[in-house]
């Protein structure tokens, strides 16, 4: 008997690599594919409120994945497979949606305002993106600094080793980043301000699932989403990066709301 299809979509600025703890929880039950760096696709550049970066994931799905299939996205991940599966609903069986960040009506307006005038890097990461370390001699430094970041300080130390291990490569210079800084910040520059305008709801059953402690999403917003769209709205402990901080726990949740979720379509 085939398993399920679980398509895994990162968080900007982690290669989806970086999420093999939380991962590690599905590979028995599904086959799990997870694309590596949305936004590095020439074929792809990055624009506006991430309609190409969704283009992308579609066009890696029709590749990678011979049925439809569940859609789990973390953060830029999460929008982004969202906007794919408006675009092209056959290629989805369910989604969930990991700590979104995203604002609709007057907010979104704003938001789409301060985009506009270069203000947004304020209140995004992207200017704290923008002057990101890339480049380290050697192993032991590389890692030093990462563990001295209060950001990293939080992971599940499996998630960290992952992103270790898939977030930098050799280069000229030692290691540098694989996830290139410019378009780690150019992602967050062009964060969508139009989620509310995907107005007919999506077909499709679904979850959105934040983190308890999390500052990225906007309770308001993600509760008449989840209405529109008939999601189940739940969280998990821990802050925006909840799947890489506990990874476990994060497993629990999503894997509860699957449960429901397929006894649904199976019933």
């Amino acid at each position: 008997m085939n398993k399920e299809i679980l398509h895994f979509a990162h968080a900007n600025g982690f290669p989806g690599g970086s999420y093999n703890k939380l991962l590690s929880r599905f590979r028995e039950k599904f086959e799990v594919i997870a694309i590596d760096r949305l936004g590095h696709n020439p074929d792809y550049p990055v624009n506006n409120n991430w309609t190409n970066l969704a283009d992308e994931l579609i066009a890696f799905l029709e590749n990678n994945s011979v049925s439809p299939v569940i859609g789990v996205g973390h953060s830029l991940g999460s929008l982004v497979t969202f906007i794919a599966a408006y675009k092209r609903p056959d290629l989805f069986k369910a989604l969930i949606m990991l700590d979104p960040p995203f604002v609709t009506g007057v907010w979104g307006l704003i938001f789409r305002f301060l985009k506009f005038t270069g203000f947004a890097d304020r209140i995004t990461p992207a200017g704290q993106s923008s002057g990101r370390r890339s480049v380290w001699r050697d192993m032991r430094e590389a890692e030093a600094y990462f563990m001295s970041k209060k950001l990293f300080q939080q992971f599940h130390p499996s998630s960290l080793n992952d992103y270790i291990e898939h977030g930098i490569n050799p280069c000229d210079d030692g290691l540098c980043l694989s996830y290139d800084v410019s378009t780690e910040v150019k992602i967050f520059q062009t964060m969508p301000d139009n989620i509310g305008s995907y107005s007919r709801p999506l077909d499709i059953p679904g979850a959105l699932i934040y983190g308890e402690t999390s500052h990225a999403v906007h309770l308001p917003t993600l509760i008449k989403f989840t209405k529109r769209h008939g999601f189940n709205l739940c969280t998990s402990p821990g802050g925006h990066l909840f799947p890489l901080e506990k990874p476990d726990e994060a497993a629990d949740v999503i894997e509860r709301e699957l449960q429901g979720i397929l006894y649904n379509l199976s019933a």
